[in-house]
């Protein structure tokens, strides 16, 4: 861009041919002259060799001619040769020091080769001759912003607006520093203020779309992006970043629009389908998600990504055959996707297919012997199974592999798969009646992950059910309610820490509120919270209540006998309750 910058110069500065030619001054001896001619000759044929010869050839028999120096400099410049280039300006400015516009070529020149103190050299010698060349001013402000000497610059383009205070441009380059100053809010007003002084110049637009984005101010960006459309619909890239906005605020429909309009006037970048396809299954249209996901694939057969969404959009329609078959791609294609091993062996434990989940988690770990997340989905799947045995070692393995990576800052390194071996095995423990060894290790969960409401929610609630550190207990569990609100399960162990302390009121509220949350067609599990409530009822001298609610939790797990048999001591008259 600085190249092309100065060649715009060096163009308008030399564009009127020969005219300068005709000077007096300009040549004396008679071979300069006619090699001079020939120069020109060749230019105007479009022969830029032969007349950068002829060029060279004048200024042999005439170096006192700065216009000759001026002409062979910009042809050296067009051939790539920035240092005869420059050579030549300095000889013609030695020759004539007060030629603002050699200066100014001298001085573009150093710009585009990033020698900014060069240039602003050159520039501050025009502005002493020349104090009112906006010209060199606005270049000046330019070289100050790439040096990051940011309130100079400003001062330097506040100067051009105290003469023109209508210059859009100046206001964009302006709003390009206070952004790159991180400077938001001067930044969106500078782009406004370009905007409204020319509505027509794009790439105020752009900028001001992509400072409200930084700004975390999406709907002004879609607005500004919308404003863009209008005066160029052609602008391809401005549907691009509509549809990514309108996609991140989940609004499909929208984004779709845009992509596909983006789509249609880039039939090349097949890329976009991959959002297009998003878009379609956020939508729930998910065999127009699979035809764009196919589309995409055409052109990039191996890109896993794609792969994986895929098979995500196929096991949303329960077609786990080709859901699969994705997986099946990618390992074809890489057979240490560990990423694809775990999503196989998912999908065959989704389907009941243990033998071949096993066998998967046995191939992926053949392939990628001891991996973390493999040797995980080994250990809960022999936890699923029952086999305890099997699983603690397993999960041991786990946390010592990724400590290890942890301690070496090694990118393998997976908080997710570290955080659920320490859960897992925490139950494991607790299952053997190693209570303070589960807890210790759920713990640790807090300390990888302490956004993770469920390992509070264990603590607190196991403390509460041994009547144990109760003021402990209440901080966790609130703990988790902080990071999920509305979970019921962490009501409940609320609840239950209100019943251990003996605040019966609280706790039936607490009971209350969990059930309401509950939804409409209730599992298996949500019978410990009728069984919590009811025993709360009797607390407060409510057994027919508490009846009641044993009869909902021995409907919603009727092999529980421990809440059957409260159900016949408590419903039987003769029981003398």
């Amino acid at each position: 861009m600085k190249k092309i910058l100065f060649f715009m110069v060096i163009f308008a500065v030399f564009s009127a041919g020969s005219l300068k030619a005709q000077d007096e001054d300009l040549v004396f001896d008679p071979r300069a002259y006619w090699h001079f001619a020939c120069a020109l000759y060749a230019q105007a044929l479009q022969d830029e060799g032969r007349a950068t010869v002829e060029f060279d050839q004048a200024a042999r028999y005439d170096p006192t001619s700065a216009t000759i120096h001026d002409r062979l400099a910009s042809h050296y410049y067009v051939e790539g040769l920035e240092y005869k280039t420059e050579e030549e300006l300095q000889k013609s400015i030695k020759l004539e020091p007060g030629n603002v516009q050699t200066r100014l070529l001298l001085a573009n020149l150093f710009t585009s080769q990033d020698e900014y103190g060069k240039a602003q050299k050159e520039y501050d010698e025009i502005l002493k001759m020349d104090p009112s060349n906006i010209e060199a001013q606005y270049y000046l402000a330019g070289v100050l912003a790439n040096q990051n000497r940011i309130d100079d610059a400003l001062l330097a383009y506040q100067k051009i607006l105290d003469v023109n205070p209508k210059t859009a441009g100046v206001y964009y380059n302006m709003g390009l520093i206070y952004t790159r100053a991180n400077q938001v809010s001067k930044a969106e007003e500078a782009f406004k203020k370009a905007i409204e002084i020319d509505p027509t110049l794009e790439q105020a637009y752009t900028s001001l779309g992509l400072v409200y984005e930084l700004d975390q101010k999406p709907e002004d960006a879609i607005a500004t992006y919308e404003a863009l459309t209008k005066i160029n619909p052609d602008k391809t890239q401005t549907f691009l970043a509509l549809g990514e906005l309108y996609f991140n605020q989940k609004d499909y429909t929208k984004a779709l629009d845009a992509f596909e309009t983006y789509a249609k006037q880039n039939p090349k970048d097949t890329a976009v389908y991959d959002y297009i396809g998003l878009c379609y299954y956020g939508l729930k249209d998910n065999d127009k998600a699979v035809a764009s996901f196919q589309t995409l694939l055409e052109s990039q057969p191996t890109n896993a990504l794609v792969h994986f969404r895929l098979s995500a959009v196929y096991e949303d329609m329960k077609d786990f055959e080709n859901a699969e078959d994705q997986m099946k791609t990618i390992l074809a294609n890489d057979n240490k996707s560990v990423d694809a091993w775990v999503r196989l062996g998912i999908l065959y434990d989704k389907e009941d297919k243990k033998d071949l989940t096993q066998k998967t988690i046995a191939d992926g770990l053949k392939a990628n012997p001891d991996h973390p997340e493999l040797v995980l989905m080994k250990a809960m799947f022999a936890q699923e199974q029952g086999d305890l045995t099997e699983a603690e070692p397993d999960y041991r393995k786990v946390i010592q592999s990724e400590l290890v990576f942890k301690n070496k800052q090694q990118a393998d390194y997976n908080l997710g798969t570290l955080s659920q071996a320490y859960f897992n095995l925490a139950t494991i423990l607790d299952k053997e009646s190693k209570f303070d060894d589960a807890m210790d290790n759920m713990k640790k969960v807090i300390q990888v992950q302490p956004d993770n409401a469920e390992a509070f929610n264990y603590i607190g609630y196991s403390y509460a059910d041994k009547n144990q550190n109760l003021g402990d207990a209440e901080k966790y569990v609130e703990t988790a309610l902080k990071l999920d609100p509305d979970n019921s399960y962490y009501l409940d162990s609320l609840g239950w820490v209100f019943y251990r302390q003996g605040r019966f009121d609280q706790a039936k509220d607490s009971f209350d509120k969990a059930i309401k949350l509950l939804p409409e067609k209730k599992e298996k599990d949500d019978a410990v919270i009728f069984d919590h409530l009811a025993e709360t009822d009797l607390k407060t001298n409510h057994p027919d209540d508490a009846v009641a609610q044993w009869k909902l939790a021995v409907q919603l797990d009727p092999d529980n006998k421990d809440f059957a048999a409260k159900l016949q001591k408590y419903e039987t008259p003769s029981s003398g309750q």
